[in-house]
């Protein structure tokens, strides 16, 4: 039996026949100058028409100036986009990908990056809660002039030479807010009844029918379920999807879930782990079972077994695949060929694909720094002189490095002191919530092996063994160690770091305080897992939100967790003193004390300090050596990997 007896199977959408039902789904890219693509935008989509993509469905396009959703979204309101749509269209068809664009208008959930001062406009004046903005009510005039906006885009998306569009229907964008009965009180043609709310879109489809022709793929993008308090459920959203089909038709509809408007249902814009993968799929296959047209589907499918039995099930034509090609845009290649083994696995950490997104980055990958950086490494050259490396760290700063030094014809040598590789990381995926992080491990170790590295575990390094193995090069990628505050009362025997208390080696007892310094995942971790053994815990953060320097999915997904295990959050805190058990902080903007007495034990989540002493050891053996990751300052997985990539293209 094949391994994948649909996923590498043709598939009919409208007139066009895709070569296969991988897509990668619209998402931000932030390649973006004067709201126009740019060489980054087309490089980074032709690496996943390159690797095997069935289709490429690009990011939101502005379709009227109203339609602005950050300062970095791409206008299809102008022919100054068309050459770059041609740019797009002659760097995925030459390997047989076809490409549809998203014509957008989020409505009123206006980003918060998004211009200043702009409101947003809506059916009516409805506030939406997570943006905070109180849109302004559009007039008859301007509802005509968005379809029409509609209508001239998906022309340039034609004349440009790509193969479709897509209207976003999903997340509490445009054409949702004119369905919905709690957000349109309109009492004009355009609200009131269904059909009055549903004018707007059925209008929209066949202007842009009109101007496009019957030759030309126009598709939606709907979510199957808002999962938003006052938003639309399954039921009312496939009975929006009849009547579209009844009155005006579409050649495919793509089913996602969630909405903008609310901390909660945002999450599933881009669900980080431990959403289950594949979430949304018994969703889609009631769409699928109930409509004419192809279902697609999206939410966290990260490995191809599992969009093929969705396919296999029925529950969809085409699977969205999006941050799977992030993390691997050869992915598809690799499924079909057999070589499974050599996928790189999405771990759902959301930290620098969508996270980059929210803060105005460029996109990329924690575990693929290639990702948006197609332009400098997508082609990697051999090195001009083979060298003898000896990289020292097992962690994925040392193994990125490794893996991409050997790929470029280097003799490479990993050596790690401990019995495993992984670094920090074997400690973070013992937080609850974190095992599928653990997988970032597991792909380097693959890569590892396929590059060709020598790896030596529980094989310390000292200038012994640098003088016997004798390489040319030396990598130090040896971590840090926790770092604790210099404030009285750290020596105490009831303070604990996060990695003895997630490894076993402490138990803090049952009343317990974490303070968390950085507001990343350590804080937020550790305390969940001390709330999961039932202790009474408080965690107090020197940061403006609890977890705040997470990606905002992930960090909502951990803040519903500790309210649910009652953990008390406390932000705008520092730590001043530890004595016995009180704890004395201070306010970090009056410098107001804060105490708490009768603590039974205090977790430092604190951050690192980078090791030292081993390099300026071997510094004097007057090889080449190089420091990155926590060896060189302590900073994010993503830094990291990043800078053993950097380092091994310039050996």
């Amino acid at each position: 039996m094949e391994p994948f007896q649909f996923l590498f199977t043709p598939v009919k959408v409208g007139r066009l026949i895709l070569q296969n039902r991988i897509m990668s789904t619209g998402h931000m890219t932030t390649f973006v100058e004067n709201r126009l693509p740019n060489d980054r935008l087309i490089a980074y989509h032709e690496e996943r028409a390159k690797g095997g993509a069935g289709l490429i469905v690009m990011e939101a396009n502005a379709v009227h100036p109203t339609a602005y959703f950050t300062a970095d979204t791409l206008v299809a309101y102008t022919d100054e986009i068309i050459p770059y749509y041609q740019k797009l269209a002659e760097a995925v068809h030459k390997y047989g990908t076809k490409m549809f664009v998203q014509l957008f208008h989020p409505g009123r959930e206006v980003n918060e990056i998004g211009p200043p001062g702009f409101p947003g406009v809506s059916p009516s004046a409805t506030p939406t809660a997570r943006f905070k903005n109180i849109p302004k009510e559009l007039e008859v005039e301007e509802i005509q002039e968005i379809i029409e906006g509609y209508a001239a885009a998906a022309m340039r998306v034609k004349q440009g030479g790509l193969d479709g569009v897509e209207l976003v229907a999903s997340h509490g964008y445009l054409f949702n807010q004119f369905w919905s009965p709690n957000i349109n009180f309109r009492d004009d043609q355009y609200g009131g009844d269904f059909a009055g709310r549903m004018r707007f879109t059925i209008e929209v489809i066949q202007r842009v029918r009109e101007a496009v022709g019957d030759d030309f793929v126009v598709g939606m993008r709907l979510s199957g379920d808002d999962l938003a308090d006052q938003g639309m459920m399954t039921d009312e959203i496939l009975k929006i999807c009849e009547y579209i089909e009844e009155t005006v038709g579409l050649d495919y509809f793509n089913v996602t879930g969630g909405h903008s408007s609310t901390e909660t249902a945002a999450v599933f814009i881009a669900p980080p782990a431990p959403v289950e993968p594949g979430v949304f799929a018994p969703v889609a296959g009631q769409f699928k079972s109930r409509l004419n047209a192809p279902v697609f589907m999206n939410l966290r499918v990260n490995d191809p077994v599992i969009a093929d039995k969705i396919l296999a099930s029925g529950q969809a034509d085409v699977v969205g695949m999006t941050r799977a090609l992030i993390c691997d845009p050869h992915m598809p290649n690799k499924a079909s060929q057999g070589k499974t083994e050599e996928i790189r696995y999405c771990i759902g950490c959301n930290q620098a694909c969508i996270g980059h997104m929210e803060i105005g980055l460029p996109i990329s990958c924690i575990q693929n720094p290639v990702t948006g950086r197609e332009l400098q490494y997508a082609q990697m050259p051999k090195a001009q002189k083979a060298k003898k490396v000896l990289v020292v760290g097992g962690g994925p700063a040392g193994m990125k490095c490794a893996v991409i030094a050997a790929q470029r014809g280097h003799e490479v040598h990993l050596y790690e002191k401990e019995a495993e590789l992984g670094g920090l990381v074997r400690t973070a995926i013992k937080a609850p919530n974190r095992s599928e992080f653990g997988d970032l491990i597991l792909n380097l170790q693959r890569e590892l092996k396929f590059a060709g590295v020598h790896v030596r575990l529980q094989a310390p390094v000292d200038e012994a063994v640098v003088q016997e193995l004798n390489p040319d090069v030396i990598v130090m990628a040896v971590g840090g160690v926790p770092y604790f505050p210099q404030i009285g009362g750290t020596d105490q025997k009831n303070v604990y770091s996060v990695e003895a208390v997630l490894n076993g080696q402490a138990d803090p007892g049952q009343r317990v305080v974490v303070y968390d310094w950085n507001g990343d995942w350590a804080g937020v971790g550790v305390a969940e897992f001390l709330a999961d053994q039932g202790k009474d815990v408080e965690i107090v953060s020197g940061t403006h939100v609890v977890a705040g320097k997470l990606q905002r999915y992930l960090r909502d997904v951990y803040l519903g967790n500790l309210y649910t295990k009652r953990v008390k959050m406390t932000p705008h805190y520092r730590i001043q003193e530890i004595n016995g058990s009180s704890i004395l902080f201070y306010n970090m903007f009056n410098y107001e004390p804060y105490q708490i007495d009768d603590v039974d034990g205090i977790v430092l989540a604190t951050g690192y300090i980078q090791r030292t002493d081993l390099y300026y050891n071997l510094k004097q053996l007057g090889k080449e050596i190089h420091r990155i990751g926590d060896c060189l300052a302590p900073r994010t997985a993503e830094n990291a990997i990043l800078e053993g990539l950097e380092l091994a293209a310039k050996l």
